[in-house]
């Protein structure tokens, strides 16, 4: 099984690149961000899941091992298949997608190609609850302050999950999240 691959990229376009590795081009699908600040030439590293099909023999590459098992968790949900848990990540940052299944809110989900009302759903039901959530919106005071002025939870959480880390003060963090709510 190919878990990593890192080489010289040959081609790319929004969706994929062509990898060097030994004089061997292998084509790995990935999310648009991890293509974007890549140029042709670039030495890269992916992290990659192989899936293997009677059919056809696909990579999936990602730059952080942490998408990679949630591209993994994705795959393992009935109806999710690799290009779709691809569509999924290429949706919304890991953070924010993190967020909405912490918070069970399938409206990001739903946008999402290929990702109806029963499979969003399905999704947030099966990862809710076995992330390892990076921040534990909920416990942060500036999320119970938000959802005690009203806000819903997946706005607060959504809010809380775009603050800078470095601003510890609660007032300022209140202050800040309520800015990037539009109030």
């Amino acid at each position: 099984m190919i878990a990593q691959i890192r080489g010289k990229i040959i081609e790319k376009n929004f969706e994929s690149a062509i990898v060097e590795v030994g004089g061997v081009g292998y084509e790995i699908l990935t999310v648009p961000s991890a293509l974007a600040d890549l140029h042709e030439g670039d030495e890269v590293r992916f992290v990659v899941h192989e899936h293997i099909r009677e059919d056809q023999h696909t990579l999936f590459g990602f730059r952080e091992p942490e998408t990679r098992q949630f591209f993994t968790r994705l795959i393992s949900i009935n109806g999710v298949g690799p290009k779709v848990a691809l569509a999924i990540l290429s949706a919304t940052s890991l953070d924010n997608l993190k967020q909405a299944i912490a918070t069970g809110d399938p409206d990001m989900l739903r946008g999402v190609a290929g990702v109806g009302a029963k499979t969003a759903q399905r999704v947030i039901l099966e990862l809710k609850g076995k992330l390892d959530q990076t921040t534990d919106a909920m416990g942060d005071e500036t999320y119970q302050a938000l959802v005690g002025l009203g806000y819903t939870s997946a706005q607060a959480a959504g809010a809380v999950a775009k603050l800078p880390t470095d601003v510890k003060d609660s007032a300022e963090r209140v202050k800040l999240a309520l800015r990037g709510l539009g109030k």
